[in-house]
């Protein structure tokens, strides 16, 4: 049974670290910009307090969080998301780097290839974060809301999704 619970939490965290980084490097749209700005550019990262309040809304949405399970995980989300929130904007300044390296009309694979180093260690440092907001997550959650949280980790930050019954309420 411990096998399969850390089965568990470990691709919770795999999910959410792989989720918060897809997040935080996706290419600029074309067309109109992000909140108002011109098209093309990327959106400013959320402040750490309106990602602590989007994903808690969001566990609460999946997972039927009681009370004291959201003050709980908003005490994890408060302490890890600003060191989480730098972390990955030093990975985007990274891989804009990266990209600016490439780009340049004299390429240097030696430069490239330290960016490159430069970009895992930033990585690195935000997938361990992550790992540890989920450890905390965890250890406020149930086994049926652990095993939930695994399987609607990419969806904890979006709206219901079409063709889906709402999520149950628990009774109090």
């Amino acid at each position: 049974m411990k096998k399969v619970l850390y089965l568990l939490l470990a691709l919770s965290i795999g999910l959410n670290a792989g989720l918060l980084i897809v997040q935080q490097s996706k290419p600029p749209r074309p067309g109109p910009g992000p909140r108002g700005g011109p098209p093309g550019e990327r959106p400013r990262p959320m402040d750490p307090e309106a990602i602590v309040e989007n994903h808690l809304n969001g566990m609460t949405r999946h997972l039927d969080l009681d009370e004291e399970q959201q003050q709980a995980i908003r005490m994890v989300l408060e302490t890890h998301m600003p060191q989480l929130s730098e972390a990955r904007r030093q990975l985007d300044e990274a891989n804009r780097r990266i990209s600016d390296a490439f780009r340049a009309p004299g390429f240097d694979p030696v430069t490239f290839k330290e960016l490159s180093r430069q970009a895992t260690r930033a990585r690195s440092r935000a997938d361990s974060l992550s790992s540890l907001m989920l450890i905390g997550e965890a250890a406020v959650l149930t086994n049926e809301q652990r095993e939930k949280y695994a399987e609607v980790a990419p969806t904890v930050h979006s709206g219901p999704q079409r063709n889906q019954p709402p999520p149950r309420r628990r009774k109090p």
